[in-house]
């Protein structure tokens, strides 16, 4: 029996945009798109997906318990796709974390390592993607400080923070200040409540 991905979103655009690139992965047999948990648990209930990708904002820690007990031999895996703030111990519960920047590579080796049952880490720890220099700067940018700003608080020139902020994209693939911040929170980088 071949494996089965349920795409739980309210936004057409992103469940379109998702579904459009899985598909062109050939990992899945069958892929379902549904809009609410209502659905969601009727799709499961159905289908007996192996995976399901879920915009955390639909289902609290309950629902997301009440997900798992529908496919009792736990064989079901549930993916956060994350592109706002959220909760680090509600994400924390899920299997896999997607974030709406993540290239199609990296999605892809993300869904595979969900199919394989291999642990994956939902981002890569920050000490091996970041320089010490680099995750000062991403400390001060997600609390909402310019560049000149961190130039000063670092004692380095402002060329310097730009280039810092540019590697970190780099190595990061993520362009946007929130998305920054989402990475930072998920990490411990930087907690919530430092965030302006």
């Amino acid at each position: 029996m071949g494996k089965v991905l349920i795409i739980a979103e309210q936004s057409e655009i992103i469940r379109k945009g998702l579904l459009h690139i899985i598909e062109g992965f050939n990992l899945f047999t069958g892929i379902r798109e549904v809009t609410c948990v209502a659905a969601l648990r009727d799709a499961i209930l159905r289908h007996h997906p192996n995976l399901v990708i879920v915009n955390p904002s639909l289902v609290n820690s309950d629902a997301l318990d009440s997900l798992r007990d529908i496919i009792p031999d736990k064989k079901l895996r549930i993916a956060a796709m994350v592109y706002s703030l959220f909760d680090d111990e509600h994400i924390n519960r899920f299997d896999e974390v997607i974030m709406i920047n993540d290239n199609r590579t990296k999605l892809q080796k993300r869904l595979q390592n969900i199919i394989d049952k291999t642990p994956g880490k939902a981002l890569p720890k920050p000490e091996e993607a970041l320089s010490a220099r680099e995750l000062d700067v991403l400390r001060l940018l997600v609390k909402g400080m310019s560049n000149k700003e961190i130039s000063e608080k670092l004692f380095i020139s402002t060329h310097t923070v730009i280039s810092h902020r540019k590697n970190i994209t780099q190595k990061l693939s993520i362009k946007s200040v929130a998305g920054l911040t989402v990475y930072a929170i998920l990490n411990e980088i930087i907690s919530m409540e430092e965030v302006q």
